[in-house]
């Protein structure tokens, strides 16, 4: 069954037709402003409330917020937003991203960043939604589309702003309006979703994440190298082993690999770290100190500094300030 929005700002009395992707069906095409109101009823409709709202949609989640300010800091994964009202910042590295209506953010590599509302309000919300990426889509779908980058691809940054063109947005809008399906959401949601991976290449930032997602290229030699620190961030291996491992010097290997994600092999590597100890704090899985040495640290005291100088509180303390900060949600 359809919602309604029940707020002036996100509702529509015009019903708008999108593209659909079955062959042979005649579509109507959107103007920006009509789609992004269509989005923003479905968003409204399914996100009542103010708040970050996973839907039906595997791998698809809902932003309804009303004041700026920050919205989380996160360890990264590869994703893409698709703003529809308001406007927000990302910090990656020493970058800082704005975007507003219209326009996405696409990762194509998991970077840890902060991410915060500039312009909203209950009379006007920020509303967007987010999309998970699937790598081996990627991959399988780059190493098909003709003018791929070969084996010699150089490295350029892993995320990017994009104002998307009349497919992909679209594409968007389609999941979007697969929650008033329910019943097709197991059937369509799949082929939705590879549709937007495949749209993702073949946009403006196409060639980027084709040099990423293309094995035997020097992006995807430092992708490789992201995962393994994402995946086994408590070893001790030296950088200079990932830099053997992906052919590379060191020297080229820490330019390239900061080129991409923002961060020095270190630096990530520590930022990897103390969001996993994070998150075991708040899961309650472990204490400081055990927190400290499963993620790798060898000195809790020096663990905890850092933890202070990324998250801005000691661990207890930021923690407690957390799960208050949800109660209170919640209540």
């Amino acid at each position: 069954m359809r919602r309604e929005a029940g707020m002036s700002g996100c509702s529509s009395n015009r019903e708008v037709q999108g593209c659909s992707t079955d062959a042979g069906r005649v579509c109507r095409v959107l103007e920006e402003p009509q789609l992004l109101q269509a989005a923003a009823r479905l968003v409204c409709a399914y996100a009542p409330d103010p708040g970050v709202h996973p839907s039906a949609v595997p791998g698809l989640t809902l932003y309804r917020l009303e004041q700026p300010g920050y919205i989380a800091r996160s360890a990264g994964e590869i994703m893409t937003t698709f703003i529809i009202a308001g406007r927000k910042s990302t910090a990656i590295g020493g970058r800082i991203l704005e975007y507003g209506p219209g326009e996405s953010l696409v990762c194509g590599i998991a970077s840890p960043s902060e991410f915060r509302t500039l312009e909203c309000s209950a009379a006007h919300p920020f509303l967007a939604v987010s999309v998970a990426l699937d790598l081996s889509i990627l991959m399988e779908y780059a190493g098909q589309m003709t003018g791929m980058p070969g084996p010699g691809a150089g490295v350029s940054e892993g995320v990017f702003v994009i104002r998307p063109d009349e497919d992909l947005a679209l594409a968007f809008l389609a999941l979007l309006r697969l929650l008033d399906r329910p019943e097709l959401i197991a059937i369509r949601a799949p082929l939705l979703l590879r549709e937007l991976h495949a749209l993702l290449l073949d946009s403006a930032c196409g060639p980027q994440l084709r040099a990423l997602a293309s094995a035997g290229s020097e992006g995807h030699a430092v992708l490789n190298a992201v995962n393994w620190l994402r995946t086994h961030f408590a070893s001790s291996e030296s950088i200079g082993e990932l830099a053997r491992r992906a052919n590379m010097s060191s020297a080229t290997f820490h330019r390239k690999f900061r080129q991409v994600t923002g961060f020095s092999p270190v630096q990530f590597r520590k930022r990897v770290r103390l969001f996993e100890a994070r998150r075991q704090l708040i899961a309650r899985e472990a204490n400081v100190t055990t927190a400290a040495y499963a993620v790798g640290y060898e000195s809790p005291a020096q663990f905890v500094r850092d933890y202070k100088g990324l998250f801005g509180a000691p661990p207890l303390k930021d923690v407690r300030r957390l799960s208050e900060g949800r109660r209170e949600h919640e209540a």
